[in-house]
């Protein structure tokens, strides 16, 4: 559906929903945000010797290697004491409690309790005593811990927080171009300082890139630029109308020959954004963070950099020569974004509660952004915002 510039749609215009920033980051209150899967960590990052501690949703989740190097995610809490599982230690694929040793299994049965001895049950009580004082007598009685459902893919370890993974409103994210021979790809880790909706309207927005980024990444030059604002079936897109827009720093060596720039911004439901610059036929740069909520105003962020360069040289080459000068290179972009970020949290803090934000015609991916936030965050009740296309207009 095509909406004319003069005549506003619902839930489209500059007065989005003010943002919860709290109920977001609860996994009691966070409605449907919680039926997707999220990144909890790198496949290399979980390794069969160690538990790895996260917080998605406010949640305390422990993520471990079973016997068969499948990725468990528990809940972070020994049913013993309540110790975090995390402090302690995976052998042959099953998880032990720091505190008495409790183990447990890729399901979170507890499997062993060290105090029970080699028959593993109580001896001494009778059963009408143990009965009477509340105690289990094998590791079996004792019961399991949560798990949450994890899957593989793409180098990410993801887990889905919501009761069944069957309710998923949709897939886990595949990374663009991840088979692709003639491309390389590697991934930024990066701990912010701010809650997800704010996350994704940064690595969405272009008219902070001249102040944030002067000089790595654009310089102001007051250009007019004419975009196409997309709103459809879950997703944010902006296609920009500049094919003469130049990147500094990073985009000198992604396009010497000064060829015509293709430039996309896509926002998908929930967490998704994905950038996108091509260079010509031969070369392109494309920029995907999926956010893991840790709580109202804090974020684990997994970026994946995926480019290929106009020469003719050997992928692993390519690899070898020119990865550290670019993840180099994104790091410092990624840290002025880390900044930004803290300095808008502050901000956010001096009225807490109060997320109403004015805004103008550049913003308008963001009040789309956090109208499918909203709808998701109420429960995802009937067929969300409607789809709509708007051209707007933008000075950088």
């Amino acid at each position: 559906m095509r909406v004319p510039n003069d005549l506003p749609d619902d839930n489209s215009g500059a007065s989005s929903p003010p943002l919860d920033m709290e109920a977001e980051a609860d996994l009691a209150r966070c409605g449907a945000l919680k039926h997707f899967w999220y990144v909890a960590c790198l496949s290399t990052e979980l390794t069969k010797a160690q538990p790895l501690a996260r917080t998605i949703f406010g949640t305390h989740v422990v993520l471990f290697r079973d016997h068969h190097g499948q990725a468990v995610a528990l809940y972070d809490r020994c049913l013993h004491r309540h110790a975090r599982l995390s402090a302690g230690r995976v052998c042959n694929g099953r998880l032990g409690c720091p505190y008495h040793g409790w183990v447990y299994d890729g399901t979170g049965r507890c499997v062993e309790i060290p105090s029970l001895g080699p028959t593993q049950h109580g001896q001494g009580l009778s059963a009408e005593a143990r009965a009477c004082a509340g105690l289990k007598r094998t590791p079996s009685e004792v019961g399991q811990v949560k798990r949450f459902a994890t899957l593989e893919q793409d180098g990410l370890v993801y887990v889905f927080m919501g009761d069944a993974p069957g309710r998923a409103l949709c897939p886990a994210f595949r990374i663009p171009y991840w088979d692709a021979p003639d491309w390389c790809i590697y991934y930024m880790v990066t701990h912010f300082p701010n809650g997800v909706t704010h996350l994704v309207e940064n690595f969405m927005d272009v008219p902070h890139t001249v102040f944030v980024h002067h000089g790595w990444f654009r310089k102001r030059t007051q250009q007019h630029v004419p975009a196409v604002v997309t709103r459809c079936a879950g997703s944010v897109c902006v296609t920009y109308k500049q094919d003469r827009d130049v990147l500094t720093g990073l985009g000198r060596l992604l396009n010497p020959w000064g060829e015509a720039m293709a430039h996309t911004d896509r926002f998908s439901i929930p967490n998704i954004t994905r950038v996108d610059y091509t260079f010509g036929s031969r070369s392109g740069f494309v920029i995907t963070s999926q956010c893991t909520p840790i709580a109202a105003l804090e974020s684990l962020v997994y970026t994946a950099i995926s480019y290929r360069l106009p020469v003719d040289l050997p992928i692993h080459l390519l690899t070898r020569l020119l990865r550290p000068l670019i993840k180099w290179y994104t790091t410092q972009v990624i840290r002025q974004d880390v900044d930004i970020m803290r300095v808008q949290r502050d901000g956010l803090l001096n009225r807490p509660g109060d997320a109403t934000f004015v805004s103008t015609e550049a913003d308008l991916p963001h009040t789309d952004i956090e109208t499918y936030r909203a709808w998701l965050l109420a429960g995802a009740v009937g067929d969300g915002p409607p789809d709509v296309e708007r051209e707007i207009v933008m000075w950088i």
